[in-house]
């Protein structure tokens, strides 16, 4: 079962080669496609008619078989892709210097998806966020798990980590590496011996992806943490309770600087939550796209200047301000909420289930402000004054 720890507003307020194709069928084998000479492994399930386009992005230790367990309820209902990254799995080491999210761009277009949303876990999130500030145009969404952030630097205590696990690899002990990998507490969380047991067979029985070491990749420049604010679209972080600290650091860097942001930790779960709790990330995987993908009522700004003001909830002042087109909620001190609108007097979130309800007195006037909650719960806090529309 999962905890919502951290939820924003919600926790604010309670407490080859061959022809590409697209398939029709549930799933379809795998594919190779050459990119800057190296050829690149590449599936995809499902198809345009089940709905939105899903790109799925490994870490950087497990390849795309991580998401084995999410693979099936996905395809049924989306059109799902997901890849070895070079040199890892069946695809094929970098030969020469490349762009990583001019990859993803190449086998997104290959299977005929224009626009996605794209999840990403470690690494895979770190290449989720650098392809969104690339190709925006491609990006409906994010869904990072445990996400990297390029350009933050890494704790000492995260590089003496991973350089002790990966010590036996000197050796050529790779199994002695794979079990270190496997026991990683931050990897895993408790005693999942199922969950560990696929860590390991996935590292023993794929060597290369312990020696991926990434010299070849070239980075953006200016990197990914100067640019997050100018990443737009919707975007629900989740880290497990057990992560390492930098991941809490990389994820908190990302919730504060995009402004469509919500920041979730899972307890009783490590970095892989998708090996750990797959059946609990599809469902709220498939909350999240509902909400980010919810089609929004096309308002004025002379009508959304109405709700304009000053709030009092849990004897603190919030105010409502009008920037961009939309209504943004801000509370002294904390995140920033901008507030789509469903109807005249009616707005939404894109990434909690927290509803927002403008409520008028008898002349007609704003009075107050109702927050509407995931769990039934409804707070509601007086309009204190009117504010000039910003």
């Amino acid at each position: 079962m999962i905890r919502k720890m951290v939820s924003g507003l919600t926790l604010l307020l309670v407490c080859t080669l061959p022809k590409a194709q697209t398939s029709t069928s549930t799933a379809i084998g795998g594919e190779y496609v050459d990119v800057g000479g190296s050829k690149i492994w590449y599936e995809e399930c499902g198809s345009s008619a089940h709905g939105r386009a899903v790109v799925l992005l490994h870490d950087g230790l497990v390849h795309s078989i991580t998401w084995d367990d999410v693979w099936a309820p996905l395809c049924s209902r989306y059109h799902v892709l997901r890849y070895d990254r070079r040199g890892y799995g069946r695809s094929e080491p970098a030969k020469t210097l490349f762009v990583p999210e001019d990859d993803l761009s190449t086998i997104m277009h290959r299977v005929h998806m224009d626009r996605a949303v794209i999840v990403g876990n470690s690494s895979g999130g770190g290449l989720a966020v650098d392809f969104a500030l690339a190709h925006p145009e491609m990006v409906e969404a994010l869904f990072l798990i445990g996400p990297v952030v390029h350009g933050m630097p890494s704790s000492d205590y995260f590089n003496e980590r991973g350089s002790q696990n990966s010590a036996p690899l000197a050796h050529g002990d790779v199994k002695a590496s794979a079990e270190n990998w496997s026991k990683d507490r931050f990897l895993i969380a408790g005693d999942d011996q199922r969950a560990r047991k696929k860590v390991y067979d996935a590292l023993a029985k794929n060597p290369q992806n312990l020696r991926v070491a990434g010299e070849l990749e070239i980075r953006p420049s200016p990197p990914a943490v100067l640019r997050l604010s100018q990443i737009k679209v919707p975007t629900l972080i989740l880290v497990g309770e057990a992560d390492i600290g930098d991941v809490f650091a990389y994820s908190g860097a990302i919730e504060a600087a995009l402004p469509l942001a919500s920041f979730e930790i899972w307890k009783d779960t490590g970095h892989l939550i998708q090996i750990q709790r797959p059946a609990e990330m599809v469902s709220r995987f498939n909350r999240f796209v509902a909400l980010a993908s919810r089609k929004e009522a096309n308002l004025t700004e002379r009508k959304l200047a109405e709700y304009v003001g000053h709030y009092k909830l849990f004897n603190r002042s919030a105010t409502v301000t009008l920037r961009e087109g939309h209504l943004v909620l801000e509370f002294p001190g904390d995140p920033y909420y901008w507030l789509f609108a469903a109807s005249e007097t009616k707005f939404f979130l894109r990434t909690e289930e927290t509803e927002i309800e403008f409520q008028k007195d008898a002349d007609g006037k704003v009075a107050q402000m109702a927050i509407h909650n995931s769990d039934g719960s409804v707070i509601r806090g007086p309009r204190l004054d009117v504010a000039s529309p910003r």
